[in-house]
């Protein structure tokens, strides 16, 4: 019970999150910095799994597999460890804590929306009644035989999942466990459930990113890579950004942004509103507040270093389809199910990367020379500065449209 415990280190994997909470929770009870560590390796969980196997009642060795499992989704989780300890609890966490080796060392970030698409379909499929080995052994084509038992091999998402190893389908499950993007059931059995959020990604409305944990050669290379420099500086300017806000609003840093979100924008660098409100750690309020700043500021940084103009992704495409077809915003609008407000971003982007969309036949070519010169007075980051320039004869719309001409000739 001694207050200044400086380290707790575990040679092993603890049973449970419970006991691991109750040990760890004894460093720096006097307020001031500690350091907690796990060592593991796959032995620890063998000799586990053996302790287990010698329990006489089924119900308590289920329950000791579902434990066992938890505490090892924990260890190799790559999500902020704090959320993931106070999800089990059922307690909510805002952002990060900005203080575990998740936080402070974030592995790289890739998009698996597709695979987190594949993998809940296949649950919902198998009507949400089995765990993650099972969904990941129907997504792999496996030729058990419980899978042709429940009639799995005949699913439409049978063997759609070859191409990852089970290992990489286990990162996703864990990583979407820790996001609160799927649930799981605490009886024993670890059933999958879908939730709101999972319904969300099944329905393309949202994204999904997964930190992928590096191997140990790359580790011990520790190699720099183009990209890793080029995401630094980008994010020295974004921290930059960030305390300029702040100040302003004379609050700390991490309220406007945590370190975590600032780290993904300079990752996976964001060019639209659209882009950057699917981020972690990203409201609609954050949009609103600072989402201009931000993708502006990220916008300069890849013309400054002559960044390479990302490809127009599938759902830009399809509307710029629909505008070669002769459809007006409206009716594009109409026909993909979206608002007018979605449809103008949409082209607004495909201006900036080249795209062929004709400026004049969405805004009249009289416009065209008051907004730029707007534009150019007060500056391009904020649409709402520049209509109160120009008066509300102007709609944000046109603003828009011209503006993306505009940094498209490299302003």
């Amino acid at each position: 019970n001694k207050p200044d415990v400086r380290f707790v280190i575990h040679y092993d994997l603890p049973r449970n999150l419970e006991s691991y909470y109750q040990e760890s929770g004894r460093a720096g009870r006097d307020g001031e910095p500690a350091t907690c560590t796990v060592l593991f390796s796959a032995s620890d969980i063998s000799k586990l799994h053996y302790l287990i196997d010698q329990k006489p009642d089924p119900k308590e060795q289920r329950i000791a597999y579902q434990q066992l499992n938890q505490i090892v989704d924990y260890a190799e989780g790559t999500d902020c460890r704090r959320r993931i300890l106070l999800g089990y609890f059922g307690e909510g966490f805002p952002g990060n804590c900005e203080k575990c080796d998740n936080c402070c060392y974030p592995k790289p970030v890739e998009d698996w929306t597709i695979e987190a698409q594949k993998f809940l379909s296949c649950v919902a499929r198998c009507r949400e009644r089995f765990g993650m080995n099972h969904i990941i052994q129907v997504l792999r084509g496996s030729k058990s035989k419980k899978i042709e038992q429940y009639g799995h091999h005949l699913l439409s998402t049978y063997g759609i999942g070859k191409d990852k190893t089970a290992e990489a389908w286990k990162i996703l499950v864990r990583s979407l466990l820790h996001q609160g993007l799927v649930n799981q059931t605490t009886d024993g059995y670890s059933v999958l459930k879908l939730n709101k959020l999972s319904w969300e990604i099944l329905r393309k409305q949202r994204s999904v990113y997964v930190a992928i944990p590096q191997s140990s050669v790359e580790k011990a290379l520790g190699e720099i890579n183009p990209r890793a420099a080029e995401a630094e500086l980008l994010l020295d300017k974004l921290r930059k950004l960030r305390k300029q806000l702040a100040d302003r609003q004379s609050i700390p840093p991490y309220v406007v942004f945590a370190d975590s979100t600032l780290k993904l924008m300079a990752q996976l660098k964001p060019k639209t509103l659209e882009q950057f409100a699917k981020l972690s750690g990203v409201t609609q309020y954050k949009v609103t507040q600072y989402g201009e700043q931000f993708v502006s500021e990220i916008r300069a940084f890849c013309q400054e270093q002559k960044l390479p103009e990302p490809l127009p992704s599938s759902t830009y495409m399809k509307t710029l389809q629909f505008y070669q077809q002769g459809l007006s915003v409206e009716e594009i609008a109409q026909q993909r199910g979206y608002t007018t407000r979605t449809i103008i971003d949409h082209l607004s982007q495909l201006i900036e990367m080249n795209q062929p969309v004709d400026l004049k036949q969405l805004v009249p070519l009289e416009r065209h020379e008051p907004i730029i010169k707007a534009i150019e007075k007060v500056g391009d980051q904020y649409l709402r500065k520049v209509r109160e320039y120009l008066g509300e004869r102007y709609s944000y719309e046109d603003i828009q449209l011209v503006r993306a001409w505009w940094r498209r000739q490299g302003n």
